[in-house]
């Protein structure tokens, strides 16, 4: 095989041809623990045992990747894909009690590039901050993307702007209490952002714009609602601490998508829903409850400090908060764990602690404490329609064995 060196480390020429590809991929090991906590509604009743509640997981990850980049006289073509297989039990799955397990294969991305144009499944371009917590922190993020055609423009000084059109299935998360279609593809969804990088760090800001539909089978109603998210981002590296050291600070505000806010419901597994115990927080992006869309309105801030202690030995410490106000059918429906729900505060504050041996080889442990504040309206009882606080916290741990090539 011959070297390519145009791109960087581990490119070589395909045999025959002028395109230069790079193989990698990562191997990842999670152990995780929540602390059992009974599943109970609106009136305190338990609706589901501890005993028979998820508080351990595991979770094997097999992930491979291939970049391929060819030189022409208009520039460099880039395709790129990545796959992951995943085999996954208890609190890491879906289910919340009982014995569960899932295994399956998604595709992380998938993209040709060139000219500044970016075609395929790729990084959602709302996103900004770096994957560096094991758990969930409340922030948009999604591990597999979106949907996109994309340009990216460059104007030198570090300075450049994106804009998009994505697929909003990717992102979008919704709940109804009707039977009803949902139709987030009737105007595509637009993300932008403009970002500067300089030697002492990064700023951002980006946006997004959709538009969502719903209709229900008798047509009693035909629906349609604009929704959009705005937000900033900072990273300010911290040499003078130590090589490597970095602030990364969000702030963001959306109506009708709180993905891009809270992220609560939107990360994977149910163990991030449970961070706070057998409470559940469901909290979509908007609702449809017979009358019409409502949008759910949400805010939230994050901060993230990565700091090396020596070459070998890295710690992150992060907190994130967010509130989330919900629209009004969503305040009037009871709460029986999933359905209906009230304005509700969420934050968390979690580190992690690893060591690298070898370059991209990571042995580490994160422990996450989450709290959650809700309004809900009681279902049973003396006080049944009165609505009430809930409160519940709980911690997470894991240990997590990763080594990417």
């Amino acid at each position: 095989m011959k070297v390519c060196s145009a791109y960087g480390a581990g490119f070589f020429f395909i045999p025959g041809s002028g395109t230069c590809l790079k193989i990698g991929g990562r191997v990842r090991a999670d152990y995780a623990y929540v602390t059992a906590k009974d599943v109970v509604n609106a009136a305190g009743a338990v609706t589901t045992s501890k005993k028979a509640v998820n508080t351990i997981g595991y979770e094997a990850r097999g992930r491979i990747e291939f970049d391929a980049r060819t030189n022409t006289a208009w520039g460099t073509v880039q395709t790129a894909a990545a796959l992951r297989m995943a085999r996954t039990t208890g609190v890491l799955d879906v289910a919340a009690a009982g014995s569960s397990s899932s295994a399956g294969v998604t595709l992380e991305n998938a993209f040709v590039r060139f000219a500044g144009f970016t075609a395929g499944a790729s990084r959602d371009n709302f996103a900004f901050m770096p994957s560096l917590t094991y758990g969930a922190g409340h922030w948009g993020s999604f591990a597999n993307g979106a949907k996109q055609l994309a340009y990216t423009a460059t104007f030198g000084g570090g300075v450049s702007a994106t804009i998009a059109v994505q697929d909003m299935v990717d992102t979008t998360i919704r709940q109804t209490n009707v039977s009803s279609y949902s139709a987030y593809n009737v105007a595509p969804q637009v993300n932008a952002n403009v970002r500067i990088d300089q030697s002492w760090g990064a700023i951002q800001l980006m946006g997004a714009y959709g538009s969502i539909s719903e209709v229900t089978a008798t047509n009693s109603y035909n629906d349609t609602q604009g929704v959009y998210a705005i937000g900033a981002g900072a990273k300010i590296n911290l040499p003078m601490l130590a090589k490597g050291d970095a602030l990364y600070l969000t702030a963001n505000y959306a109506n009708g998508m709180t993905e891009y806010t809270t992220n609560w419901t939107s990360f994977k597994s149910s163990a991030y829903r449970r961070d706070v115990g057998g409470y559940v927080m469901n909290h979509p992006s908007y609702v449809a409850y017979g009358t019409g869309i409502e949008t759910v309105k949400s805010w939230g801030i994050a901060a993230l400090l990565e700091h090396y202690w020596t070459p070998q030995y890295r710690s992150v410490l992060f907190g994130t908060y967010g509130q989330l106000d919900a629209p009004a059918s969503a305040k009037a429906a009871t709460w029986n764990g999933t359905t209906g729900f009230g304005d509700a505060t969420v934050w968390n504050i979690g580190t992690n602690f690893a060591w690298l041996p070898v370059r991209n080889f990571e042995i580490g442990v994160e422990v996450i404490y989450a709290r959650v504040n809700q309004d809900v309206r009681n279902t049973v009882g003396t006080a049944a329609g009165s609505v009430l606080s809930k409160s519940d916290s709980n911690v997470t741990g894991r240990l997590r064995v990763e080594r990417t090539f």
